[in-house]
């Protein structure tokens, strides 16, 4: 095959020279086709209009070259990557806001710790007002039914508004206690956020500042193979510490940044560096949610070279494996993520 276009060539090459000059304007093309063959043209014929081509000099020299009509599954998969990116991108810039407010709320962690126990003190001071309304109401219940029972001795109808009047004060009475499971249920996710806050505080106390990483394009049609679907929260759950193990031992620059929607480590010094983000992304209307993995080369020659290795590859194929899941990512399109609910902690709000 290398033969027969070089001839080609040398045959092309001698009837541009025996011709007279072609025009400045006129074009010359050189393209191949699914078979191998090689064309000449001026023009390409509409068979071969979505294949790659050179476009010529008079001389033989290449002047541009002009990629493949993307297919639709190709404009498909950028699309949803670019999605990905975007959604990813939100909840990085969304981190680093949270972190500034932290930041400027707290000097020490001491503040964080009077600020959680007053939080606590006051929903502590609500449930004993909820203790002390519930045995208001099991007095009441307990003159209500002891009037009761005297009417019945007495022979007596017991009215439909007496009969109504108990029922509510028991409704109350069921209220009441639901009222303080949920607020018991309240200071445990206080504790849990604000723990959350203190380990993130020292984390942001001891690093030095760093500028923000972009999360930049690439054009590897695997990346799709890097996005984890998880069916539900526990299973999200496990398949996110799974995911943290993975960054560890895969990543060769610093973590920067652990929370509960970002995993990211620094960006690309070297150009056999390897920069690994993890997002958790939540779909609208989904109890699941997408683990997606993006893994980032320095922006180099050598950087874009080293991240075309087959050991970057098995870093890429591996995600998916190590958390468990290996079947296919359907790449049809879903709806559009719908932004995480967050649920304030006083001064801060935590990922």
């Amino acid at each position: 095959m290398r033969y027969r276009v070089e001839t080609i060539s040398a045959l092309i090459a001698a009837t541009l020279l025996a011709q007279p000059a072609i025009s400045p304007a006129a074009k010359l093309y050189r393209w191949m086709d699914e078979n191998g063959r090689v064309y000449y043209s001026d023009v390409v014929p509409p068979a071969h209009i979505r294949n790659a081509r050179t476009r010529m000099s008079e001389r033989g020299i290449e002047l541009e070259k002009i990629d493949a009509a993307k297919t639709r599954e190709q404009m498909e998969r950028e699309e949803e990557l670019k999605r990905l990116r975007t959604e990813q991108q939100r909840l990085i810039d969304e981190q680093h806001a949270k972190d500034r407010v932290l930041l400027r709320t707290f000097r020490s962690t001491d503040d964080i710790l009077l600020t959680r126990d007053g939080k606590l003190a006051y929903i502590d001071t609500s449930i004993q007002i909820i203790r002390g309304n519930i045995r208001r109401l099991k007095m009441k219940l307990a003159d209500l039914q002891k009037s009761a029972a005297n009417l019945e001795r007495q022979g007596q109808k017991i009215s439909k508004n007496f009969l109504t009047e108990i029922e509510n004060t028991r409704q109350q009475l069921k209220d009441s206690y639901a009222d303080i499971i949920h607020k018991e249920q309240s200071k445990e996710q206080i504790r849990k956020k604000f723990a959350a806050d203190m380990a993130r505080f020292r984390s942001l106390k001891n690093l030095n500042p760093q500028p923000e990483v972009v999360v930049e394009e690439t054009h590897r049609r695997s990346l799709l193979e890097t996005v984890v679907i998880c069916a539900s929260t526990p299973d999200c759950d496990a398949a996110w510490e799974k995911a943290e193990v993975y960054v560890r031992a895969h990543a060769t620059t610093r973590l920067q940044m652990l929370a509960e929607s970002i995993i990211m480590t620094a960006a690309p010094g070297q150009s056999n560096d390897i920069s690994i983000t993890v997002s958790r992304i939540t779909e609208r209307g989904e109890t699941g949610a997408k683990l997606f993995m993006d893994l980032q080369c320095k922006e180099s020659p050598r950087g874009r070279e080293f991240c075309e290795t087959e050991q970057v590859d098995e870093i890429r194929s591996g995600f998916r494996t190590f958390l468990g899941y290996t079947e296919e990512i359907s790449e049809e399109r879903e709806p559009a993520p719908e932004a995480p609910t967050v649920t304030p902690t006083g001064p801060e709000e935590k990922s």
